[in-house]
């Protein structure tokens, strides 16, 4: 235990030294013309501050350059619950998002429900894809999901198992795409401002479990399933694991976001509303 505490100081010594001072990020807009993508070619992303260390930074860049038709919108905190209290007062959504303890439950919320308002792709700031987007989808596409190599232990019902491309895996949810006012995403906002009354004033051992279950890749993949069972699998793509291999789970130098934000995975014994 005391060798790791001191490993990890090292670690934190020397990317302090490699890579500060941290980088501003802003919206990128790109002005071409996309009105023939039924899915808008817009990114949204989220983070407590827009301030990211130099690798990561060249990584954010690297995605966009490799996006050069899409625009780019970063929310920070202040700028999400901004955008939150203007367009979402009003649902009880934005009551679980202001109750939230941990930005992740936030930033989950925020993502359904920019897309459902606005349209677009979201992809979480530590995320991406090696490819451009134009490649996994055509412009009549009205939705790209993609799934995550880890097993889903509740199987898909029966009416669907033959149509979904990794029946057995989970719906990933730190990137995909939708066309403004997509019923998908209002299944699951509506989901999450339902469930919210199983987790409030309730003390969980893993808070991560309990954010995965209410507005993450567990809530996600249950109501893409029922999607598809109700409306079928017209005009959306699923873009096999990882966006067919090609996303970024994790880019070079993202983790050093985490020395002013800490990371949420190892807290025990806590609320998450």
């Amino acid at each position: 235990m005391l060798l790791k505490k001191i490993e990890r100081k090292i670690s934190f010594f020397f990317k302090r030294i490699t890579e500060y001072p941290l980088q501003n990020l802003g919206d990128k807009i790109n002005n071409e013309d996309a009105n023939n993508f039924i899915i808008p070619k817009n990114i949204y992303q989220t983070w407590e501050n827009n301030s990211f260390g130099k690798t990561h930074f060249k990584q954010l860049i690297k995605f966009r350059n490799l996006n050069s038709s899409y625009n780019f919108f970063i929310f920070d905190k202040s700028k999400r619950d901004q955008y939150m209290k203007e367009y979402w007062e009003g649902n009880a959504v934005y009551q679980v998002y202001k109750n939230a303890r941990y930005g992740q439950i936030k930033a989950d919320i925020f993502r359904y429900c920019i897309l459902y308002e606005r349209g677009g792709f979201y992809f979480d700031i530590s995320k991406g894809c090696s490819t451009c987007l134009d490649q996994l989808y055509e412009p009549n596409t009205e939705a790209v999901i993609s799934n995550e190599p880890i097993e889903c232990i509740i199987p898909p019902e029966k009416s669907i198992f033959r149509e979904l491309k990794h029946p057995w895996n989970n719906f990933l949810q730190w990137g995909f795409g939708f066309k403004k006012n997509h019923i998908l995403l209002k299944m699951v906002i509506d989901a999450i401002s339902n469930d919210q009354q199983f987790y409030t004033n309730v003390i969980f051992h893993k808070p991560k479990t309990a954010v995965l279950s209410l507005s993450a890749t567990g809530q996600f993949t249950k109501i893409v399933r029922e999607y598809f069972a109700i409306y079928g699998f017209d005009k959306i793509v699923q873009a096999g694991i990882y966006f067919n291999n090609y996303g970024i789970f994790s880019m070079k130098g993202s983790g050093v976001r985490h020395h002013l934000i800490k990371e949420y995975a190892d807290i025990r014994d806590d609320y998450v509303l």
